[in-house]
């Protein structure tokens, strides 16, 4: 199962793994380059291959991690 991100209003640190519900919680109003430095930690913590430069935040299973906020890529999206 792909991790996913959410938001919160109050925690201890900026991101926190939550293994019940397979997410990712930041905390709201954090600086991005912080956000992206601590979830790509966890990340890694949980077996995610290390991302190259640029590449963006990347699950175990190889798909991409969105944060909070991000659009998806235009390749990403599904047509009706």
């Amino acid at each position: 199962m792909c991790i996913r991100t959410a938001e919160v209003d109050e925690q201890a640190d900026t991101a926190i793994w939550d293994p019940d519900g397979v997410t990712i919680t930041v905390l709201r109003g954090t600086h991005p380059h912080s956000l992206i430095r601590e979830v790509a930690a966890l990340l890694q913590d949980l077996g995610a291959p290390s991302p190259s430069p640029g590449a963006g935040l990347i699950c175990h299973c190889g798909e991409p991690v969105r944060l909070p906020g991000e659009e998806p890529a235009a390749a990403d999206a599904t047509t009706l």
